[in-house]
């Protein structure tokens, strides 16, 4: 196993430990891919513990290996620029590169991976920054997810979980999940929100019986995922039409605060396998179609963003960056990312 791999499992191990089997990471994805003004993608990031997140530019040409430790590891090398965001300094859990792709990495909780075959695995922990890597759209994503295998570090006797959501420049999307051990892919325009579980096919069925979309319940307010899809899911269809670039931004930001879990929450939707009821550390919104990726941590009352089109993500160019967390973090701080 390589050192990379190394740190990947002990991050997980560090996590399992503390978390114990019944505890998660539970987060929410929003993608505005019906307006005229911009497709944008939010999504929430809610941890038990901090992620250590920071914010890096990864230019094309960088050479990569994912080493899951069975000797058949996946190597690449990036066609691609993207900006992401890095947790325990080895995953990355969110970004957006050059071509106008999103990719966001959530929990899952009971995701069964494939029994292992011959083709080259791919680390969970690495599945973002590969299609980032790789993919300019989210036909391309499904195409190339076909030769390579998702790989689950074990850690702990503890599984990691995640699904991934993928979104372009044209305002198609993608969800890809493992249920039961097989791949399940929703692809098309209509899949705008994520939660965690159950899988997205039950929270679809789910969706229907509630008012906006047909049923007769009202529209929960609790912190449970299948509450937080239902919610999102709703206040997305109730958006109106934005006037501005500025509106298209705003609007998609305000479902993800309406969906984030303030420290301390309590879930109180009685399901019995509650395993997410973690703070939100961040929220995120990307523009796919400027080149513009917002954040903010939950613990800071500004935003930032980074503009993909001032950047040199050329070949040769340094892999630069900054804590996620750090003070002072306001408005356009494209010009502090910085080389290590």
């Amino acid at each position: 196993m390589t050192m990379k791999a190394r740190i990947a499992a002990g991050c997980l191990a560090m996590l399992a430990a503390a978390a114990g089997p019944a505890d998660a990471q539970a987060c929410s994805r929003i993608f505005w891919n019906s307006n005229d003004q911009a497709k944008v993608v939010a999504r929430t990031m809610d941890l038990f513990m901090s992620d250590a997140a920071r914010i890096v530019a990864t230019p094309r040409g960088i050479a990569r290996v994912s080493d899951t430790g069975d000797g058949k590891p996946l190597a690449w090398t990036a066609r691609y620029g993207a900006l992401v965001v890095t947790a325990f300094g080895i995953a990355t859990s969110d970004g957006l590169n050059e071509k106008g792709l999103s990719a966001n990495v959530l929990y899952l909780d009971k995701t069964v991976y494939e029994t292992r075959d011959g083709r080259p695995g791919l680390a969970n922990a690495l599945w973002a920054q590969y299609v980032l890597d790789n993919f300019a759209t989210v036909q391309e994503v499904l195409d190339g997810l076909k030769a390579v295998q998702i790989v689950s570090v074990a850690a702990g006797g503890q599984e990691w979980p995640v699904h991934l959501s993928v979104a372009d420049a044209s305002g198609d999307s993608a969800v890809v999940e493992f249920v039961d051990g097989k791949m399940v892919v929703h692809h098309g325009r209509e899949f705008t929100v994520m939660t965690n579980e159950p899988p997205l096919d039950w929270q679809l069925v789910n969706l229907k019986r509630y008012r906006t979309f047909g049923g007769t319940e009202v529209m929960p307010g609790d912190i449970d995922p299948a509450s937080r899809f239902v919610r999102a899911s709703s206040y997305l269809a109730m958006l109106p039409k934005p006037q501005s670039l500025v509106d298209a931004v705003a609007g998609v930001y305000s479902i993800a605060r309406n969906v984030a879990v303030p420290p301390g929450a309590v879930d109180t939707s009685g399901q019995e396998d509650v395993s997410d009821t973690w703070d939100t550390l961040w929220t995120s919104v990307a523009d796919i179609t400027n080149g513009v990726y917002y954040f903010q941590s939950m613990r800071a009352p500004d935003l930032y963003w980074v503009d993909l089109s001032k950047l040199d993500l050329g070949e040769g160019a340094p892999v630069r960056g900054f804590d996620a967390y750090a003070a002072g973090l306001d408005g356009d701080v494209t010009g502090r990312l910085a080389a290590p």
